[in-house]
């Protein structure tokens, strides 16, 4: 007895696929595959865009962070290039890569300088700001951030064509981020004016105001003695600081006294003491 080698089913004959059925099944093999390609093209591309969005976030963090640091935003390199350097970043952070290695667009003004003030979608963020961009898929920056130099620019695009990502820090987040400097200066108002008082009205040099139990209060010979103050541990001795809080800045550096400009100061983040140089912050 002999078997045909494919199987009967239906009631057909082992004929096999007539054309039009195999035209049908490819017609429809195309359209799937038409819609998987183009579902995960769609899925690329958003997360592409979700990478880039945290990349520049982290870019964000370090410029804040600096500003914190320095009291200033740092510079673009040239080109209006991220500077990594100064933000100790890889240099990779300079560079889109998820978007064909394309820069990433850096601006920053300070205090009005080199731009008087940066604009975003036509509303001001401030003369002291920072606004970041990358060029998105099609690689070029468009609408107002295809012109880098005139302080305005685009994070919602009116055309079908903008696909840019724009971040930016404004001039009121930045005050935000540097509201322990207001702490500092308000301490520093406590200790100058404690030592001012030291130094008028300890006339016998015992360290305390208001003269001890067989001086005359106040200020008798009507001689101000800056050399009574020596830093805050003069204006314990003395009775006018109680505070602990205020013996130190917020980096747990104490005071710095100084004697020529008669004022205390802070060392600021570096803890270095600069003469009122450098990151020091002062009155």
């Amino acid at each position: 007895m002999k078997f045909s080698l494919c199987r009967m089913a239906g009631g057909r004959s082992g004929e096999g696929f007539t054309l039009l059925e195999l035209a049908i099944t490819m017609a429809i093999v195309g359209i799937l595959t038409v819609s998987v390609v183009g579902l995960y093209a769609a899925i690329g591309k958003r997360q592409r865009e979700i990478n880039t969005k945290k990349e520049m976030e982290t870019i964000r963090e370090a410029v804040s962070g600096y500003y914190q640091s320095y009291l200033v935003l740092p510079t673009p390199d040239s080109g209006y290039v991220v500077p990594v350097g100064e933000l100790d970043l890889s240099p990779n952070a300079q560079t889109d890569e998820i978007y064909s290695g394309m820069y990433y667009a850096y601006v920053a003004t300070n205090d009005g300088s080199p731009f008087s003030e940066l604009q975003v979608d036509g509303q001001s963020i401030g003369n002291s700001a920072m606004v970041l961009i990358s060029s998105g898929a099609n690689l070029e920056f468009d609408e107002d951030n295809g012109d880098l130099t005139d302080g305005l620019y685009t994070q919602d695009g009116s055309t079908a064509d903008f696909d840019d990502i724009l971040i930016c820090l404004s001039a009121n987040e930045l005050a935000s981020d540097i509201s322990w400097r207001r702490e500092i200066e308000e301490e520093v108002a406590v200790l100058v004016q404690a030592g001012t008082i030291l130094a008028e009205n300890d006339d016998d040099g015992d360290g305390y105001v208001d003269e001890d139990s067989t001086d005359a209060p106040g200020n008798s010979d009507s001689n101000t003695d800056w050399n009574l103050v020596t830093g805050t541990e003069s204006l314990v001795n003395a009775g006018l600081l109680w505070n602990a809080d205020h013996l130190v800045d917020p980096w747990g550096s104490e005071y710095i006294w100084n004697s020529v400009g008669h004022e205390f100061y802070s060392s600021g983040p570096n803890k270095t003491d600069e003469g009122c140089g450098g990151d020091d912050i002062c009155p």
